[in-house]
């Protein structure tokens, strides 16, 4: 059977719907300790925003997240806020990538302006599973050095201020992730502390999806298990594995990637 974009829609819908009712409850939960409006938690603590195309949350939310949470807002049933957020999805356009402010190469994409420090931070997306397995499968891994290279190559054309490259990411637990980038880089990776983290991204909630964006059962069982005895004011500690952050040298890159 030949796949149309409008069935691989429905599909990608159908697959994603554990993943939303899981978000859902965390921001359920969120509203239920603090208060305030269920809208208002689902827009600070899930990625729905830019799951329905509408891009990161700036100021303020796109206009076309009005209709949704105008529809939420009628609802009490978890059963039916799932099937209106699925509903919503399927009639979205396609996610934002790389966003605005952000140039892409591959996987890979990374902040058009530095920070004040003269370091650039990078982003990774998920666009790159096939039957060879997802985007850190070790047969990639030569494809996902050769994005970063570019991507290096870009800031060193681009920025000749620059001095560091930095991330912030659930990600960088995993062997697999950090085995992309220079030794030194991967082995700063350290955990966050106290600062608080945005759950409107992938930078906590990807890691209770597997590459094929189905729900990962001990994952979603252990956010589950961490709601009853949730701080509303550090939902992300309900994760299992929390944001690392780290950073190095531009050098480190252009030895590494020999560029």
């Amino acid at each position: 059977m030949v796949m149309t974009a409008d069935s691989d829609r429905t599909e990608r819908a159908a697959r994603l719907t554990p993943f939303f009712e899981l978000q859902l409850r965390l921001a359920r939960r969120v509203r239920e300790l603090n208060g305030g409006a269920l809208g208002d938690a689902v827009l600070r603590y899930t990625n729905f925003h830019r799951r329905f195309g509408l891009g990161r949350v700036t100021d303020r939310p796109a206009p076309a997240w009005r209709p949704y949470v105008e529809a939420l807002r009628r609802l009490t049933d978890l059963g039916e806020q799932v099937a209106l957020t699925q509903a919503t999805y399927l009639g979205s356009p396609q996610e934002i990538w790389p966003s605005p402010g952000r140039t892409g190469f591959g996987c890979f994409a990374c902040d058009d302006l530095p920070a004040e420090d003269l370091s650039v931070q990078i982003h990774f997306h998920n666009g790159d599973t096939d039957e060879a397995g997802g985007p850190l499968a070790a047969g990639k891994l030569p494809r996902r050095k050769s994005e970063m290279a570019a991507l290096v190559a870009h800031i060193i054309a681009t920025r000749p201020t620059v001095t560091h490259i930095r991330g912030r990411s659930w990600l960088y637990n995993l062997a697999a992730y950090r085995r992309v980038f220079p030794p030194d880089y991967g082995a700063a990776a350290a955990p966050i502390g106290s600062e608080p983290v945005n759950l409107q991204g992938h930078s906590l909630w990807g890691q209770a999806i597997d590459s094929e964006e189905h729900l990962r059962p001990a994952m979603a069982e252990a956010i589950r298990s961490a709601l009853p005895a949730m701080d509303p004011a550090a939902p992300w500690r309900a994760f299992p594995l929390g944001v690392l952050a780290t950073r190095s040298p531009l050098r480190s890159f252009r030895l590494f990637y020999g560029v």
